[in-house]
């Protein structure tokens, strides 16, 4: 081949065809723009594979989580539940000691919860705050019923410093949730 009618492969240094996408002599590509070029096949191809996973992978997720926790939310009634009783009391377990807070819960709603979680605050003869925790509540409320619940608090101070409390739900899952 002549110099006008050749040109040289970047990767074996032999002389071919202007036009050739592929080199006879070392079989590489010349071109990316081809999409028989494997590195552009593996690019698109992995790439569109790639994207197809993640919207699998985002489409599994939403419909795991619409199942763990279908609609409606407990925050579009969050007076729902209320506290309608309780008390308070101490026990020694073999975790040390706890505090007990039982009572009864009045569900005002349409919904079916369960996973109650409650916001349990702790004050002294003062009424000052000494102590906070979050409890769960495992029991199910069924939609305009009562139920009695019992909720353990670890305490963070001496217990004399406990005079009084406050209790409130602060979120709840709905019923119907596989999980």
């Amino acid at each position: 081949m002549n110099a006008e009618n050749s040109r040289i492969c970047p990767f074996c240094a032999e002389s071919i065809n202007p036009m050739a996408k592929l080199c006879p002599r070392c079989r590489q590509w010349l071109t990316m723009r081809s999409l028989r070029n494997p590195a552009v096949f593996i690019w698109v191809h992995g790439g569109l594979s790639a994207a197809i996973w993640i919207v699998m992978g985002i489409g599994i997720l939403n419909a795991m989580n619409r199942l763990e926790n279908p609609k409606p939310y407990y925050t579009a009634f969050p007076q729902a539940l209320r506290v309608v009783e309780s008390r308070m009391n101490w026990a020694q377990t073999k975790d040390g000691l706890r505090i007990y807070l039982t009572g009864i819960l009045t569900n005002q709603s349409p919904v079916a919860w369960r996973g109650i979680e409650f916001d349990c605050r702790f004050f002294d003869a003062k009424g000052v705050m000494v102590d906070a925790a979050n409890a769960r509540a495992s029991l199910t409320i069924q939609p305009s019923d009562d139920a009695a619940f019992r909720a353990v608090v670890a305490p963070g101070v001496e217990t004399n410093d406990y005079s009084s409390y406050k209790l409130s739900v602060t979120t709840a899952r709905n019923a119907r949730a596989w999980f």
